[in-house]
């Protein structure tokens, strides 16, 4: 069978993605990703060696202009309306009729399609096949789904297609954060969120730290909100409370030594206490780890709890205070406001053993939900 994923040009919509692409390779099946042009490069490498990338669209910083030129809202501090007319409309006009040339070219059989992809979903439509709903986290807010369905119907109308309900949900997301309130409208497929590794581990040059015996703390913000002056903020507040800290540079950064990157320390943070990393898979940095302390990404949150980690959340934007929130509520981790309120919540959560505690209580569950191949073997044979 030929499985299409389809994807947001974004790492924290394709990732969660890549060990069902990894179980549907190993099941015998032709995998393919359809997703932008500019993000094949940045994307190939993270992907298992023989997913096929069907390249159609733009990146997010266009489609996303676009939706602004036709709104004249601020996209970077959207509404329910402007998001559904990011997802639903302006990414779908600016890349349908190729996807959908792609996808006939490549006979496709089946499509799978993160929440806020609407090109897969019609996709499947046009070509009559069926197609899943793979969650990345907590299930979308009904407010946004709606609007992304709603912008979407626009252009399965123009082009004379019904949209077609997913035959499943495929949801990663432990009850503990999944918002009490949701009702899926489809058979849900529940499946072990992973935190994203390669195939192979990257090699990691990283020193022991001396001393050793001191807790560690991962601070990554994630592959979107890797702020300079953020990211330094973050870092510094964690080791002023005496922890080692390994920080994540993320996709968009480098090292701290460059221009309008982050500060590797400031006055009163002893620098052999601190280590930046650049982009890795985030298992690997996880195995390191004590603490997390992050934006609120949904792949950070379910990373460290299928971890057993605890989290310090500080969110930026996005669903990220959702995210924080729903993670908040399940007691396994602390959110803040500010960077200021950081170093008192990585003591309390590294001093009250009860979020640690929950979170490998939220470890063990996850770990008994199915994994990827068990998941592909049902989707693929209904």
């Amino acid at each position: 069978m030929k499985v299409l994923f389809s994807a947001t040009p974004a790492y924290g919509h394709v990732l969660p993605l890549v060990p069902l692409m990894q179980a549907a390779v190993d099941a015998g099946h032709t995998v393919g990703l359809l997703s932008s042009a500019g993000f094949r490069t940045a994307i190939t490498g993270e992907l298992p060696g023989n997913v096929e990338f069907l390249q159609a669209g733009v990146m997010p910083d266009r489609f996303s202009q676009e939706a602004a030129d036709r709104t004249g809202a601020d996209v970077f501090h959207p509404t329910p309306p402007v998001i559904g007319e990011i997802f639903g409309g302006a990414r779908v006009d600016l890349a349908v009729a190729e996807s959908v040339e792609r996808a006939i070219d490549w006979h496709a059989d089946l499509v799978i399609a993160e929440p806020f992809d609407a090109l897969g979903p019609l996709v499947a439509t046009r070509l009559g096949i069926p197609w899943h709903r793979a969650g990345l986290g907590p299930a979308l807010p009904a407010i946004i789904a709606e609007e992304i369905d709603r912008a979407a119907a626009i252009r399965y109308e123009r082009l004379h297609l019904r949209p077609v309900s997913p035959a499943s949900y495929i949801d990663p997301c432990p009850p503990q954060l999944q918002d009490p309130k949701w009702t899926p409208a489809t058979a849900v497929q529940p499946i072990r969120p992973q935190a994203h590794r390669r195939s192979e581990n990257v090699v990691l040059e990283l020193p022991d730290f001396d001393p050793a015996d001191r807790p560690t703390v991962l601070v990554t913000f994630g592959t979107i909100f890797s702020d300079p002056d953020t990211l330094s903020a973050a870092v510094t507040a964690v080791a002023d409370t005496g922890v080692n800290v390994i920080a994540t540079l993320g996709a968009s950064l480098r090292h701290p030594t460059a221009h309008r990157e982050p500060r590797q320390h400031t006055a009163g943070t002893d620098p052999a206490r601190v280590r930046y990393v650049p982009f890795i898979p985030l298992a690997q940095l996880l195995d390191r780890a004590d603490l997390v302390v992050g934006a609120g990404g949904v792949g950070t949150i379910l990373g460290a709890l299928a971890h057993g980690l605890p989290m310090v959340l500080w969110p930026q934007g996005a669903d990220q205070p959702i995210n924080a929130a729903r993670a908040a509520a399940s007691g396994t981790a602390i959110t803040v406001d500010a960077a200021t309120a950081i170093s008192v919540a990585v003591t309390k959560a590294l001093d009250n053993r009860a979020y640690g505690a929950r979170a490998r209580e939220v470890a063990d569950e996850i770990a008994q939900r199915p994994g990827p191949a068990t998941v592909i073997a049902e989707i693929t044979n209904p």
